[in-house]
């Protein structure tokens, strides 16, 4: 008889999800972390990135209060100060998933596991026992990060967010490099972050255009926004080399050098599984572990979920997938629905999108009609104080199913919250248009969006 039912190597958004749906669901559950809880969603990504943007937003809101007749501040961003007090929350956050972990009685052992058999791993380094065996696995081991060599750069000023997240003060300067897996690229909040704070920030992408994945429209948008930062962005760009703090490219422009006394490569990251054991099992793997739409992997009985896959490293993806993988670990049956999930940068101002372009609808074959709300327009933005902003829906024309909602601007991560809420209850986009949003509201230019979509109709 198997020690447990389910074993969860790896603590992220996926793992410490599929660990609690799985004890829910009345398995016994052991969750085998190499360092801390939360992952890197909690202790690197998403949570301490948040953390101190948030301030820095704020900061730039307020520069903007004498306006409105409120009070002016000074020119200073208390970068450590906000260092200081992301500290604090993520400790925080990271308590509360352990106490989370333990009320939902699953087992946690520190170290790392290595499958030894199909029914069993060893683990390295343990405050438990040297092996455990379960009847059924789920890898949630995530990303490791993969630093880019750069000729003429030492490796030392080549950083992860880690090295970001961890000053006293921000740098004079910085290159952010925002090419990586992810169809987000999270290196544009530290872009954001850096600038705000008073670093002179570059931004290079080898793509034609920042965002691909986002409309057009919209994109250009977000270019402007980071262009009123001082941001230089430079696109089809490629690192040449460097001397001193001096950074070479090449780009879709020419050629160009940066002052950059770091190097930023935020999303530079590979899933991590090689060390697992996996080859003689014959799990198959590419990039990442392959994985069907239940979080299967080909050997029955392990399965994968999050980063560790590839494909959106999203936490919110690695989140649901993680329950998915709990699921059919204890015998269910469900399958991931993921074409929905929403993306949130939250850059100033911010950008969102969830589903298809406009571009990538047309080029998949849908006969597309379109919808935009200028948020200039917008009574709660403008009582905002905001300037800009966009809400462009993507919907099919026939069917009217809504294909792609895109925002910048005030709330655009809210904005998008609630579209792909919609998308994913298949709410057409005929229902958008009639539904009656709270005035004033952001949320009314997505509603107005939609109504000047149906009115092209």
């Amino acid at each position: 008889m198997a020690d447990y039912d389910v074993a969860v190597i790896g603590g992220g958004p996926a793992g410490y999800a599929a660990a609690l749906k799985a004890s829910a669901l009345g398995a016994s559950v052991v969750l085998i972390e190499a360092e801390k809880p939360g992952g890197s969603c909690v202790h690197h990504a998403c949570i301490p990135t948040n953390i101190l943007l948030d301030p820095a937003a704020r900061y730039t809101e307020a520069r903007e209060l004498g306006v409105m007749g409120v009070f002016a501040v000074g020119e200073q961003f208390n970068f450590a100060r906000a260092v200081a007090r992301k500290d604090a929350l993520v400790k925080q956050m990271a308590d509360g998933i352990r106490t989370a972990l333990r009320m939902g009685k699953v087992t946690v052992i520190e170290g790392r596991a290595r499958f030894e058999s199909r029914e069993s791993v060893s683990i390295a380094g343990a405050t438990g026992p040297s092996s455990i065996s379960a009847e059924s696995f789920i890898i949630a081991t995530g990303t490791r990060w993969e630093p880019p060599v750069i000729p003429g750069v030492p490796p030392e000023r080549v950083v992860t967010v880690d090295v970001i997240q961890s000053l006293a003060a921000p740098p004079e300067s910085v290159l952010v490099l925002i090419d990586g897996p992810c169809d987000v690229p999270f290196g544009l909040e530290y872009a954001t972050l850096l600038a705000v704070a008073g670093s002179r920030v570059s931004v290079a992408t080898s793509l034609p255009r920042l965002l691909p994945g986002l409309d057009a429209t919209v994109a250009d948008a977000v270019r402007a926004g980071l262009g009123d930062l001082g941001m230089a962005v430079f696109g089809g760009a490629r690192v040449s080399g460097g001397s001193g703090s001096n950074v070479s490219l090449t780009h879709m422009g020419g050629e160009a050098t940066v002052d950059a006394g770091l190097v930023l490569a935020a999303d530079v990251r590979k899933p991590f599984f090689h060390t697992l054991g996996l080859e003689p099992l014959g799990v198959a793997t590419d990039d990442g572990i392959i994985v069907g739409r239940g979080c299967e992997t080909n050997v029955p009985g392990i399965f994968a979920a999050g980063d560790v896959t590839g494909g959106l490293m999203l936490s919110s993806a690695a989140s649901h997938m993680g329950e998915v993988a709990a699921i059919n670990a204890t015998g269910g049956a469900a399958v991931a629905r993921l074409a929905s999930l929403p993306r949130i940068l939250h850059t100033i101002p911010g950008v969102s999108w969830a589903g298809l372009s406009e571009e990538a609808a047309k080029a998949a074959g849908h006969d597309v009609v379109t919808g935009a709300s200028d948020l200039a327009y917008n009574a709660r933005a403008i009582t905002l104080g905001a300037r800009t902003g966009i809400v462009k829906v993507v919907a099919e024309r026939r069917l009217g199913e809504i294909l792609g909602v895109h925002a910048m601007g005030p709330e655009a991560a809210e904005i998008v919250a609630v579209a792909s809420s919609l998308m994913q209850a298949e709410v057409s986009v005929h229902d958008l248009a009639a539904m009656v949003a709270w005035h004033p509201s952001i949320t009314e230019g997505l509603v107005e969006a939609a109504r000047r979509l149906t009115a092209s109709l």
